[in-house]
């Protein structure tokens, strides 16, 4: 019991009197993983401004949600602090506030291996958190801060203690994962922002995931198949299925989603994900007339076209979901393990 108590001490978030000596850091002037643009774009934004008078209002409103950015820093402080003022809020009817508001902390680990360290947990629309390290040497390490899936970032700050180091490493040049979707993609319904799938598959592969996924938004318009080719990508991920809003927009949208992407990038792989099923029959009608899509594109000639398909996503146990369509954490681990092996033979 002793120990359990001596590691909880060290994980968890403390109150104000964590914060006396604090030197604070403006996360807007840090590097921001995550993120597809490098200019004309809000800190905490996911699409450009340029893109806003062009793009649905709700796919505008949705790409103000931080979902898949994070801040990668190193430092050898014995404590971190976080302040984030939110935007929206705090939590939904079947999404926690740790997930929809909180702030997730990661640290590497002597293997070499991202691992939780503990979470912001929000109460309000400002919020302040604290948490210990463990690090009582002055050895630098290395640490990743999540912020929010569903909610905007106002402000943030990052905080160590007074004479310690805080630096951060160079902008990684590999092409990114570029993962655009629907409210699965962005996070829904994760307890905390390190356990959507994204986040998992971005620590998995040590590569960055750009967390394009919209809720309830994400309808592969030719206008977002556009916007994607702005982005250099390692490989296209195409999950919108449960968004489009009529089935017999599928097959066109797909084919004219294969031609844009292809045009702009001649040899960069394009996935295309399977609506995720767990009940009922299979493949489902959005899935088949996805599958005609892909058809007529490679009957054009179109090559390095692929397909994850849907059952793998969820499992066949019914426990992946909190409503049979959003995955919990346990169906979010289970999109991560069905997309690994193929991103990354994709990647390779």
């Amino acid at each position: 019991m002793r120990k359990y108590r001596c590691w909880f001490l060290c994980c968890c978030f403390l109150g104000p009197a964590a914060f006396a000596d604090t030197v604070w850091h403006d996360v807007a002037g840090l590097v921001i993983d995550g993120k597809g643009w490098d200019q004309g774009i809000g800190t905490y934004r996911r699409l450009p401004d340029a893109a806003k008078d062009n793009i649905p209002d709700s796919v505008w409103r949705m790409s103000t949600h931080s979902a898949g950015l994070a801040v990668v820093f190193e430092t050898d402080s014995p404590s971190i602090q976080f302040r984030w003022t939110l935007t929206g809020k705090l939590a939904m009817a079947h999404m926690p506030a740790t997930g929809v508001s909180g702030i997730d902390l990661y640290h590497r680990n002597d293997k070499g291996n991202w691992f939780f360290l503990s979470n912001g947990r929000p109460s309000g629309k400002s919020n302040a958190s604290s948490v210990h390290t463990g690090n009582n040497s002055s050895k630098m390490r290395e640490y990743m801060a999540y912020l929010p899936l569903y909610n905007g970032i106002e402000s943030m700050a990052i905080g160590v203690a007074q004479g310690k180091q805080f630096s951060q490493r160079p902008k990684s040049n590999a092409k990114p994962v570029v993962y655009y979707g629907t409210s699965i993609a962005q996070g829904g319904c994760a307890s905390r922002p390190g356990m959507a799938f994204t986040a998992m598959l971005q620590r998995r592969l040590e590569r960055n995931v750009i967390n394009l996924g919209f809720s309830g938004c994400g309808k592969m318009e030719p206008v977002m198949a556009e916007l994607l080719t702005e982005i250099d990508a390692s490989v296209f991920v195409i999950d919108c299925l449960w968004n489009v809003p009529n089935k017999n927009l599928v097959e066109q949208r797909v084919v004219t989603m294969g031609q844009t992407l292809r045009k702009a990038y001649p040899e960069t792989p394009i996935l295309f994900v399977e609506q995720s099923h767990f009940k009922g029959p299979f493949p489902t009608e959005a899935t088949k007339e996805q599958r005609k899509g892909i058809a007529k594109l490679k009957k054009q000639g179109i090559k390095n076209i692929h397909v994850l398909d849907g059952k793998a996503l969820l499992g066949d146990d019914a426990e992946g979901t909190v409503d049979g369509v959003h995955p919990n954490d346990l169906g979010m681990a289970r999109h991560a393990e069905a997309l690994l092996p193929v991103l990354k033979q994709l990647i390779e």
